[in-house]
């Protein structure tokens, strides 16, 4: 019985460790890192789509202008070609909220799975040698994707100048 038990505490003390590890990086949480990662994907969906959607609203309102100046049909049909198509470029926006929203109902799970799986490794975690070993650097450290205002870890361009220099 003591064997058995020893056994489960030894498998206990190993999926706690490896839950650390799956969730910390470095001193950083990685989920909460995804989760600010699916944020800026949506801030830069966002930028994105006003733009268009201002430029939309600059092509439309020239073609009204140029649909009221026309007076040949043909020319008048094309002008109302445009405006049809930049009816298209609005409907077609919508997918920037839809997405935001769906992107922003996973960054609330992963901060929910992340804060659960912090709280659970706290309770049941006693040494401080776990959470040595969960925050330890690990050579996915080494790749990085594009840099969060205000993220550390990333070479500067003048890192990557002196580089190549």
């Amino acid at each position: 019985m003591a064997h058995e038990l020893a056994a489960i505490q030894s498998a206990i003390a190993r999926n706690m460790r490896e839950l650390s590890v799956l969730i910390n990086e470095g001193n950083e949480r990685r989920m909460t890192c995804a989760a600010g990662e699916l944020g800026a994907a949506v801030g830069g969906m966002e930028t994105a789509t006003q733009k268009i959607l201002a430029s939309a609203e600059v092509i439309d309102d020239c073609a009204r202008a140029l649909a009221a100046a026309l007076n040949n049909d043909y020319h008048h049909g094309l002008a109302q070609d445009l405006q049809d198509h930049v009816v298209r470029i609005y409907e077609a926006c919508n997918f920037q909220d839809l997405a935001g929203q769906r992107i922003g109902k996973v960054i609330a799970m992963l901060i929910m799975i992340e804060e659960r799986l912090v709280a659970m490794i706290q309770r049941y975690s006693g040494t401080s040698e776990q959470a040595t070993e969960a925050t330890k650097p690990s050579s996915s450290n080494l790749i990085n994707g594009p840099r969060l205002d205000g993220a550390g870890g990333h070479a500067s361009q003048h890192d990557i100048d002196a580089m190549f220099a």
